[in-house]
C-alpha cells in the first residue's frame, strides 16, 4: 500500500512540474512581398474580353486581393494588330476591350506596365475542338451514389491538344480545376468525367431538374502547364503529401497567374 502510495504522489508531482514548465512560444511566420496577380483572357468568340489585375496579400491576411487601377495594358498579335485596354471603373482593376474576336493560331502578346514596371506574356491560341455532346454518368461511393457530367468529344489525331474544362451548376461554378491533354488518348475518342471533390459531395449533388453547363477550352501548353500545377498544389498540404506552391505563371518578373488565349464552346444539359 505504501508503494502505492509513493507513487500516486509521484505522478502528481511529476504532472505539477511538467504543467509548470510550460511556456507560449512565438512562432515567427516571414511574409513574402505583395506581388502582382494577372488574370487574362482572349478568346474566338466576338465579345468583350477582359483582364484582371490585383495583388497577393499574406497568408494570414483575408482572401481579398486588392484591385491595382491605373495601368497600362494593351495586347497585340503577329498579325501587326495591337488593342488597348480601359480599365471599367476607377479602382476596379478590371480592364476590358472589345468586342475583340481572337484568331486561332496568332500569338497574343499581353504587356502590362504598373509604376514602372512591364510585365509581358505569350499565348497561342489553338484551333478548336467541337465537343459533340454532354452525357450522364453514375457513380458510387460506398453507400452513396450520385450522378455526374461527361463531355464527349474526338480528339484530332497527330496534334497535341490540351483541354480545360469549367463547370457550373445553375449558373454557379464546381469548387474544382479540370485540365486534361491527348499524351495518351491522341485522335481517340474521350468521355472526360467531371468529378467532384470530396467535400463538395453534398454542396455541388446533381438533382433533378439542375442545368449543368459546361465550358470547353482548348489551351495551349504554358496555359495547360499552369492549371495542371495549380491542380496538383491544390491537392497538396496536410494529407496531401506536397508542400503547395506557386504554378508556373507563363507571366515574366515573378508574376502570379496566367494569360490564355484560347478557343471556348460552352455546352449544357439538363437533369432528369
Amino acid at each position: 500500500m505504501k508503494k502505492l502510495v509513493y507513487l500516486f504522489c509521484l505522478a502528481i508531482s511529476l504532472s505539477g512540474l511538467l504543467t509548470s514548465c510550460q511556456k507560449v512560444i512565438d512562432i515567427d511566420v516571414n511574409t513574402s512581398p505583395s506581388q502582382l496577380v494577372i488574370e487574362g483572357n482572349i478568346t474566338n468568340i466576338r465579345e468583350t474580353q477582359f483582364i484582371k489585375i490585383s495583388r497577393s496579400v499574406a497568408y494570414t491576411a483575408t482572401n481579398v486581393y486588392p484591385a491595382v487601377s491605373g495601368a497600362t495594358v494593351q495586347v497585340s498579335d503577329n498579325a501587326g494588330n495591337t488593342y488597348r485596354f480601359a480599365e471599367t471603373a476607377a479602382g476596379s482593376g478590371l480592364y476590358s476591350f472589345g468586342p475583340l474576336r481572337g484568331v486561332s493560331g496568332r500569338t497574343y502578346t499581353l504587356r502590362i506596365t504598373v509604376d514602372g514596371q512591364t510585365y509581358t506574356a505569350n499565348s497561342v491560341m489553338p484551333n478548336p475542338v467541337r465537343t459533340d455532346s454532354l452525357t450522364l454518368s453514375k457513380i458510387t461511393f460506398g453507400s452513396n451514389s450520385r450522378t455526374i457530367v461527361s463531355v464527349n468529344f474526338t480528339d484530332p489525331k497527330g496534334v497535341a491538344n490540351q483541354y480545360r474544362f469549367i463547370q457550373y451548376i445553375n449558373g454557379k461554378q464546381v469548387n474544382r480545376i479540370y485540365v486534361i491533354d491527348d499524351r495518351l488518348t491522341d485522335g481517340n475518342r474521350i468521355k472526360q468525367d467531371l468529378y467532384f471533390d470530396d467535400d463538395d459531395f453534398e454542396s455541388d449533388k446533381l438533382m433533378s431538374g439542375d442545368i449543368a453547363r459546361v465550358e470547353i477550352q482548348c489551351i495551349d501548353k504554358p496555359v495547360f502547364d499552369y492549371f495542371f500545377t495549380f491542380r496538383q498544389q491544390s491537392r497538396g498540404g496536410p494529407g496531401g503529401g506536397t508542400t503547395p506552391g506557386n504554378p508556373p505563371s507563363n507571366i515574366d518578373n515573378g508574376t502570379l497567374g496566367y494569360f490564355s488565349a484560347h478557343t471556348y464552346q460552352t455546352i449544357e444539359i439538363k437533369i432528369p
